[in-house]
């Protein structure tokens, strides 16, 4: 027996017999068809990441592509599309997501406190206000309190810029932060950034830094007051790599005015939105749960958590050269398991090896479900999903369900960059 398919047989034995392993007649299996919801491969097909009609995906209804055109206000808030059979509506708590991420490529990019991204042109700070002109020449002006930071020079790599964004959201401490293109960092308190230098009272002394020498800056994380918002709002993406969280949008003559956490309102035409994803609405995403249980089996002594939003590896999760905001990165082998707090008609997910990979990593994913009794039944199993693959969409039906347990098995050469991405996973309300 070769190593891979004794490993194989270990984590059979050890994990799948820990969640009473079923037998293969009385199995409820439901293939994964690459073709009953495309929500993942289309986009991918599309002419490029900005195509016009993107596919729209909502919690009842079959998927159609569509161009966004307008969206009504609050309490009936909804989104119009144009398609192909002519104008259709979807409200906003029953859509799932409607076009696609993509991620910054120039300019600066404004960190909120609550995690949201806004590219800009350029920044400065006058009187505890951060005064950013945006792509339109437009001015705008944010309290201080409400940014996290800057990221002033784009990453050479998407990972990169990923570990940047989290660095500037989990700092703590009582200072400012000035990270240098060596990624050397100085604390201390910013006096004054005009957009060309920077001033830093340090321990050493007054230093002033060119804005060419400057990577990121991190505001005292004490004075950054972060909000945090409940109830319906909508991921909202931009063509120029903005994620912006809206708690309100209504549209007039061409433009969509955006209310974001915090009190900041910003107009955006229309046509610079690529992508919506509402949360707080009808569909429950398995990040937003705490789950009853997890369990990695290290193929030697290496130990991977499982990380919410975000690859095994703690980046942003990509695939298919796809963005996404939401979903769960585990690694081969591994299983996590959630108990099911109301009735639920179905479970959604596109599945993938994370684009970090590159061509490497090869898995499969597995769905378990628990009427109550205590025996599992395996719902769905995926073919082997390799790195470099377009996500692969998967449907299975959990009515009935009590509990519901995502595994990821190894299958070409062990466990090697076995990132696995389950984006988007998501429960649908009976």
């Amino acid at each position: 027996m070769n190593r891979s398919v004794s490993r194989y047989w270990l984590f059979g034995a050890s994990l799948l017999a820990a969640l009473a392993a079923c037998s293969a007649s009385g199995q409820d299996q439901t293939a994964v068809d690459a073709n009953a919801n495309d929500s993942a491969t289309e986009a991918q097909q599309a002419t490029g990441p900005l195509a016009a009609a993107s596919l729209v995906v909502s919690a009842i209804g079959e998927p159609f592509r569509g161009t966004l055109v307008a969206t009504t206000a609050e309490p009936d808030w909804a989104f119009q599309f144009e398609s192909a059979d002519g104008p259709r509506e979807v409200r906003a708590d029953q859509l799932v997501t409607w076009g696609q991420f993509v991620d910054p490529r120039d300019g600066v990019q404004v960190v909120l406190a609550g995690g949201d991204v806004l590219v800009v042109q350029r920044v400065k700070i006058e009187n505890e206000q951060l005064v950013c002109t945006r792509p339109d020449n437009e001015p705008l002006a944010l309290p201080i309190g409400l940014v996290a930071g800057l990221i002033l020079q784009p990453a050479p790599d998407a990972a990169k810029g990923d570990r940047l964004l989290s660095r500037i959201l989990s700092l703590v401490g009582q200072d400012d932060r000035v990270i240098l293109e060596n990624d050397d960092e100085l604390t201390g308190t910013i006096s004054t950034f005009d957009g060309e230098s920077l001033q830093l009272k340090s321990e050493v002394g007054a230093l002033r830094l060119a804005r060419g020498k400057l990577a990121a800056v991190i505001f005292n994380p004490i004075l950054v007051n972060k909000p945090r918002p409940g109830g319906l709002r909508v991921l909202v993406g931009l063509k120029n790599g903005s994620r912006l969280t809206a708690i309100s949008a209504h549209s007039d003559e061409g433009q969509i005015a955006i209310k974001l956490p915090g009190g900041i309102a910003l107009d955006v035409p229309i046509e610079s939105i690529v992508a919506l994803q509402p949360l707080g609405g009808r569909v429950v995403y398995l990040s937003d749960l705490e789950p009853a249980g997890y369990r990695h089996i290290p193929f030697l002594e290496l130990a991977w958590p499982y990380h919410r939003d975000r690859s095994v590896n703690g980046t942003l999760l990509r695939a298919g050269g796809a963005l996404f905001l939401k979903g769960l990165g585990m690694h081969s082998p591994s299983r996590i398991t959630y108990e099911l707090d109301q009735p639920y008609e179905r479970f959604d997910a596109d599945v993938a090896v994370d684009g970090q990979t590159g061509q490497r990593g090869s898995v499969v994913f597995r769905v378990f479900v628990d009427d109550g009794t205590g025996a599992w039944q395996e719902r769905a199993r995926s073919e082997i999903v390799r790195g470099g693959q377009p996500p692969t969409p998967l449907t299975v039906d959990v009515s009935g369900a009590k509990r519901i347990s995502l595994l990821v098995d190894f299958a070409d050469w062990g466990d090697e960059q076995d990132h696995a991405d389950w984006l988007n996973a998501r429960l649908v309300p009976q």
